[in-house]
């Protein structure tokens, strides 16, 4: 496994402020000497307050990066999903003026780096929808696109559970297609099916957690550790970016199910095909990508 990896130029678009594993993967992009962070934005339900908790974290950095936030749609049965940790805001220096105009950012970030930018989706994918839809160019002006979507194992298509095991597309299922069919360069989409299997014990949270960045991560998820547990969903796919070995892939095509109705709507499938624009992660090497995601809180 490559010991120093590319630099990236990354921009994240996140529904950060209630599991706190996109806090987690924010919290490495900040500390990863190779990432040049050109950007945050935030999206799915009191964006403004996600893009507060981002800035808490950027601010608990020492880090002064753009944030912007964006889309604020509802889920397709009509919920409103506000970020739980948004009630450890006044616990948290942060700016209080989050700039809008998400879509533009997005895409003159693009136009002024063409070629040189990896986007890393880790949330509903509005905001890189209407990024598409405003400026059609704006795939191909990309280096890649990274998200945390999909489920693709059917045990788990079958588990009562399935819409929300299917977040980031469920949430607006009609943006997650526009996303899969664009023409990015590369799409690579890592799914639950990959990421469920990085959970982490409370005893090693207090054992690793004490750098002041994941502590900050930890508070603001407070409120979800209380039913849940740390699991590195949004983590892998920016380990991923920067050490693509840590998975391998099987590419080929991605689709959303819109047609069907209930538990199943906004299933996503996967057909593979050598010639295909995506790849999805098919396994994931547990101990090397803990050993890359604490490497730099050490």
């Amino acid at each position: 496994m490559s010991a120093t990896p590319a630099r990236h130029k990354v921009l994240l678009d996140t529904d950060m402020g209630g599991d706190i594993d996109d806090a987690l993967c924010l919290s490495w992009l900040l500390m990863q000497p190779a990432c040049d962070l050109m950007g945050i934005t935030t999206v799915c339900g009191n964006p403004i307050n996600r893009a507060r908790i981002a800035a808490a974290l950027c601010r608990v950095a020492g880090r002064d990066v753009p944030i912007r936030a964006g889309m604020d749609p509802k889920t397709p049965n009509g919920w409103y999903p506000t970020p739980e940790g948004e009630s450890r805001l006044p616990y948290w220096p942060h700016p209080d003026n989050m700039a809008g105009g998400t879509v533009d950012f997005l895409y003159d970030t693009l136009r002024q780096h063409p070629g040189e930018v990896d986007i890393l989706a880790i949330g509903s994918l509005s905001n890189i929808a209407a990024l598409v839809a405003a400026h059609p160019d704006a795939p191909g002006l990309a280096r890649s696109l990274w998200a945390l979507a999909g489920l693709f194992d059917d045990a788990l298509r079958d588990s009562p559970d399935m819409p929300y095991l299917n977040w980031n597309v469920w949430a607006d299922p009609p943006a997650a297609q526009t996303v899969f069919r664009a023409d990015f360069p590369e799409i690579t989409l890592l799914g639950v099916g990959i990421t469920r299997q990085l959970t982490v014990s409370d005893e090693a949270v207090r054992a690793k957690f004490a750098h002041p960045l994941l502590a900050c991560a930890l508070d603001f998820a407070r409120d979800f550790l209380k039913t849940n547990v740390v699991t590195m969903h949004d983590p892998l796919g920016a380990v991923a970016m920067f050490y693509p070995e840590v998975c391998t892939y099987q590419r080929g095509l991605v689709d959303v199910d819109l047609q069907a109705q209930g538990r199943l709507h906004a299933v996503t499938r996967f057909s593979p095909d050598p010639d295909g624009r995506c790849r999805v992660a098919i396994s994931v090497n547990r101990d090397a990508f803990f050993e890359r995601f604490f490497a730099p809180f050490q």
